[in-house]
């Protein structure tokens, strides 16, 4: 069930993920790339903690980055989820999705 076809949607920004994850620019340094094309740097985080598999799941179903990982990779019992993604970066309490465009989505 391998869903992403990055050449698809560079153009996207991400925005419709924004009920389930939170863009937060990062302070760090930017790579070279970044500099080059003035992508403000960010990261994607799950607005959830890692018990939610319902909002996992909600997300993962209309995200077009979604990617199915390793099976030995995957926690939860329904394959469509950001939790069996491998496109998502585990931290202490949650995870960023690292498939989602870097730069700063289009919200109102």
């Amino acid at each position: 069930m391998k869903r992403c076809n990055h050449s698809q949607h560079q153009d996207l920004d991400g925005s419709i993920m924004t009920p389930w994850f939170t863009y937060v620019l990062s302070r760090q340094s930017t790579t070279a790339a970044e500099v080059q094309n003035s992508v403000a740097p960010g990261r994607w985080l799950f607005r959830f903690d890692n018990q939610n598999l319902i909002q996992s799941q909600l997300a993962a179903a209309v995200c077009p980055y979604f990617i199915e990982d390793d099976e030995d990779e995957m926690i939860d019992d329904v394959l469509l989820s950001c939790f069996n993604c491998m496109q998502r970066r585990w931290l202490v309490d949650g995870f960023e999705c690292v498939g989602l465009p870097l730069n700063h989505p289009l919200v109102e």
